[in-house]
């Protein structure tokens, strides 16, 4: 076992006990501690690589995803960690999420990057505000990534909130087109993220807005596309399931080829309400004192909800070329990952839900999972445009 999965599980079984230390010191203590880990484990490449069912593979778009399920944004916010992600048995990489601009991230009341789990719920806040070193940087450290076993690389970005209107939109373009010259294979456009201004949950965003954005970056970037390179937007769990079949429409007019539920929530009165209750003044302390966003199994009916909402309005109003859907929020266990596809997702990615398997079973995350997947009949993707699964 190496060292971070040693602390890993060690932390698995303290971590209840850490927590009934008044509030503000529980999260000062693991904001630092998440950095600590996190800076570790990217760089604990496996030594021995997991070895993927090849009927857990997947083609969409024309690109090969080894298994159905990947790290969602954030994990690997400046493209490190692929060698890890590739031989520990990731169905894909997904680095970011980035900006135009070097952003440092949040900081408040003595605590940077704030963070707090909630273990006994599976769950946790987090305050963090996208900081990353800039598309320019991880899309030239993404360029020079040597690929292992044809492992896919996806890249989220974002509006950079710190710019302009127009120099926003310069940087965010500039940036795709950077990626598109990096080789990566897909991008995800993060379109939720609750802890920047210009982001913000369904529940209280303006449409408008949200679609003139849209169709400015695929008037400047998606319709001038040299090559295959699928962009899929991302909305929060938060989103209002009535407007789904409309941001559906709407993204596949503007030439999206996808759409990912969701980011953190920021529904702070019905996660609190899937929060075991020794962990309120945690969760009190956080949403009172940051905001933030919520992740991790509270997320988990409102992800598949919309998962289910989006597949229902596909097969009623077909599009007429490939389209997929992608489920992230609440996804921690094999059935999960068969529920998602068996309701219409294509692909899941997990965060919250990752580490609480690592903190269980270390480098053997995936074989775990994958040992479970072997379970079920696992459904294929399925391509809303043809009416029928899409074959590895």
């Amino acid at each position: 076992m190496s060292l971070t999965a040693f602390f890993a599980r060690l932390d698995g079984v303290m971590r209840s006990a850490a927590m009934r230390l008044p509030p503000e010191y529980s999260i000062r203590f693991y904001s630092q501690a998440r950095k600590y880990f996190l800076s570790r484990h990217e760089r604990d490449i496996p030594k021995k690589d997991v070895k993927i069912p090849p009927e857990f593979a997947r083609s969409l778009w024309g690109i090969r995803f080894r298994s159905p399920i990947f790290n969602a944004a954030g994990m690997y916010k400046n493209g490190e960690g692929y060698a890890w992600c590739a031989l520990s048995g990731a169905g894909a990489y997904l680095a970011g999420t980035t900006t135009y601009s070097t952003r440092q991230g949040n900081e408040r009341n003595n605590t940077r990057l704030p963070f707090a789990p909630y273990p006994s719920s599976h769950a946790a806040s987090n305050w963090l505000g996208l900081p990353n070193i800039g598309h320019a940087a991880v899309a030239k450290i993404l360029a020079s990534i040597p690929r292992i076993y044809k492992c896919p690389i996806g890249v989220s970005a974002a509006f950079d909130p710190s710019a302009s209107s127009e120099s926003a939109f310069a940087g965010l373009i500039e940036g795709l087109e950077l990626y598109s010259k990096a080789g990566v294979d897909f991008i995800e456009l993060n379109e939720s993220c609750p802890n920047t201004a210009g982001h913000s949950s369904a529940l209280q965003f303006s449409l408008e807005p949200l679609l003139l954005r849209l169709d400015e970056t695929a008037r400047r970037f998606l319709r001038k596309r040299s090559r295959n390179l699928p962009v899929i937007v991302k909305f929060s769990t938060d989103t209002d399931p009535d407007i789904v079949p409309f941001l559906l429409d709407a993204l596949i007019t503007m030439g999206y080829d996808g759409v990912n539920f969701g980011n953190t929530s920021t529904n702070y009165s019905y996660c609190k309400s899937l929060v075991v209750k020794s962990e309120h003044p945690t969760f009190d302390y956080f949403t009172k004192t940051f905001g933030g966003g919520v992740s991790g199994k509270p997320l988990a009916d409102s992800s598949l909800s919309l998962v289910r909402t989006a597949a229902s309005a596909l097969t009623a109003k077909p599009p007429r070329r490939e389209f997929h859907v992608i489920r992230v929020g609440g996804v921690e266990t094999a059935s999960d990952v068969v529920e998602s596809l068996e309701n219409g997702a294509s692909l899941t990615e997990w965060y919250a839900g990752y580490f609480e398997n690592y903190s269980k079973y270390g480098a053997n995350v995936y074989g775990k999972l994958y040992d479970e997947l072997s379970k079920f009949p696992l459904p294929k993707a399925f391509n809303f445009a043809s009416s029928s699964p899409q074959e590895a």
